[in-house]
């Protein structure tokens, strides 16, 4: 007994082995902002894309889900390529270290920003044009910032200047979309309350033609 607690004196007085060196590990990819005035993001481990639902499946308290719209892998990455180009980066190392279920989750959650654009780029071309530009401009600031933050002493007077303007000139786009977005939510409410007011002052007529509906009877407004 007095041998074993002596050895293992000696083997706490040892000095622990070394730590194996840890590989410099590049900075994460973070994905491309939609507001670049939202401030920096948090880094967030990818969670795992759930299969989806069967159309129609009852969802909470036997709601019915409606059937989400399937996702174009290579659309999605074509889009990535051409307007997130630091998104698409991080799918592509993803695909390229086999992590298939983070990079489902990130195609997901950018489909729907494709489809934003797309639907504004039919509505709204100025706008898609003035938001295309504001990406533009992020992209552009952060690249100024990095080079700020690298710059000489003397260079980084000059570097964080020309930073200042773009930022100056990103915040002032960012407020014009914004007012076009009010705008076009204004234009929105003033249908939808007109929409109203005519279905109340037409109230006795629909409720009548509904009721022939649900009773079979021909309706007075039929041919």
């Amino acid at each position: 007994m007095i041998q074993l607690l002596m050895l293992v004196a000696m083997l706490a007085q040892q000095d622990p082995p070394p730590s194996p060196p840890r590989p410099d590990n590049p900075p994460p990819i973070r994905p491309d902002r939609r507001d670049p005035f939202d401030g920096p993001q948090q880094p967030r481990e990818p969670r795992p894309v759930p299969p989806p639902p069967p159309p129609g499946a009852p969802g909470r308290e036997g709601e019915r889900r409606p059937p989400q719209p399937p996702i174009d892998v290579d659309a999605v990455r074509n889009w990535l390529r051409d307007n997130e180009p630091n998104t698409f980066r991080m799918v592509s190392e993803m695909q390229a270290s086999n992590r298939r279920e983070e990079m489902m989750h990130v195609l997901a959650e950018a489909a729907p920003r494709m489809r934003e654009m797309e639907s504004l780029k039919q509505r709204d071309p100025k706008g898609y044009e003035k938001m295309l530009e504001m990406r533009r401009l992020d992209r552009e600031s952060q690249t100024q910032a990095e080079a700020a933050r690298r710059a000489a002493p003397e260079e980084r007077d000059a570097a964080s200047k020309k930073l200042k303007e773009t930022l100056e000139k990103l915040f002032d786009l960012r407020e014009e979309l914004r007012v076009r977005e009010l705008a076009e939510l204004k234009r929105r409410v003033e249908a939808l309350e007109k929409a109203v007011a005519d279905r109340k002052a037409t109230k006795d007529r629909i409720v009548e033609k509904r009721r022939r509906e649900l009773l079979g009877e021909k309706s007075e407004d039929d041919w």
